[in-house]
């Protein structure tokens, strides 16, 4: 979606991709210090700022200290008391990726895309020749971020480039595949675009702002039911993204899909089902639909997809006499 990477998570926008997961994927680096900014000012995190505060006036030179702290300050949204922490624990240990990791993340969370660039490329240059290098998670975050960093300066090539390293060293990241999906995809090449696009979703079939993208281009190949379904995955796991919704709403109406539907159930029962499948789509409880979809499916010979469907019926209607026998004879 470019829910642009638009979430590790991003923010949807057909075009806004470009910020893709930036922002939704940046904030997610701060979990590491805060599962609650709401919570940033509580007594137990002053107390603790408080006590990092005093451990770093008895070891002044401890960039271990400092990192603590300055990660608190990041916890309770202090950020610029946080960059202060991080410096202070550069000059000490000018290598210390926990402390370029922070400053890197706050540049990014600032929109200071230059500055985060110089943190993420000083910490590959650091680990990259490690003798633990290939196992080293800190250097595969930094290829990450740097990716998505050159995504929001425009430089997809490259971008594409530091991705696949981090891949390279953690191949099952959906959020990276989605990331380079959205460079391949500033880049016009739709092709690798779908393939990586595919991949994250065989990670996480519920990442939203692949389901949306995924159904952008699925409505470019004129598969509107299918394009329908992954829009309704993209809104029932992106709570609030707007894009989602909207490409959703341009599907009309269920009452419309279901009148289309029955029209054609005798004359044309597979486009009748893609009338069906996109009123379910529109609307997940709607009974009648889900009932629709599931007798097409019969109809035409798809056992096991109809089984699904009979399925989804008794989660909508615990009692359906009519889907539970379905589901015994299909079984047989």
């Amino acid at each position: 979606m470019k829910l642009n990477l638009s979430t590790r998570s991003l923010d949807i926008a057909v075009k806004i991709v470009g910020l893709l997961v930036v922002v939704a994927l940046v904030y997610l680096g701060f979990t590491i210090w805060s599962n609650e900014r709401s919570q940033q000012d509580n007594s137990v995190t002053g107390r603790a700022i408080e006590s990092l505060i005093k451990v770093v006036k008895e070891k002044p030179r401890d960039p271990g200290a400092r990192i603590l702290l300055a990660q608190a300050f990041a916890s309770a949204g202090r950020m610029d008391e946080a960059v202060e922490q991080f410096q202070n624990a550069l000059k000490l240990d000018t290598k210390n990726s926990s402390a370029l990791e922070g400053l890197g993340l706050i540049a990014m969370q600032r929109e200071e895309w230059r500055t985060a660039e110089g943190y993420w490329r000083r910490i590959v240059e650091n680990l990259k020749s490690g003798q633990y290098a290939s196992q080293d998670q800190r250097l595969e975050r930094a290829y990450y971020y740097l990716g998505l960093t050159l995504i929001e300066l425009k430089d997809y090539q490259n971008s594409v480039l530091f991705l696949k390293e981090a891949l390279r060293m953690r191949r099952d990241a959906a959020d990276t595949h989605y990331a380079i999906s959205v460079a391949y995809r500033e880049l016009g090449s739709v092709s690798n675009q779908r393939k990586e696009l595919e991949t994250a979703l065989s990670f996480i079939p519920t990442l939203p702002e692949a389901n949306y993208d995924m159904g952008l281009l699925l409505l470019a190949d004129d598969d509107q039911a299918g394009a329908a379904e992954l829009f309704r995955r993209s809104v029932d796991n992106a709570p609030g993204r707007a894009e989602p919704m909207t490409e959703l709403s341009k599907f009309g109406s269920v009452t419309e899909r279901l009148a289309k539907a029955k029209s054609l159930m005798k004359s044309d029962p597979k486009a009748a089902l893609i009338e069906a499948r996109i009123a379910i789509a529109i609307d997940p409880q709607n009974l009648e639909a889900a009932r629709l979809v599931a007798a097409l499916l019969e109809g035409l010979g798809k056992s096991e997809d109809a089984v699904a469907a009979y399925e989804r019926v008794l989660t909508i209607s615990t009692n359906d006499t009519a889907a539970a026998e379905a589901i015994k004879r299909l079984a047989k």
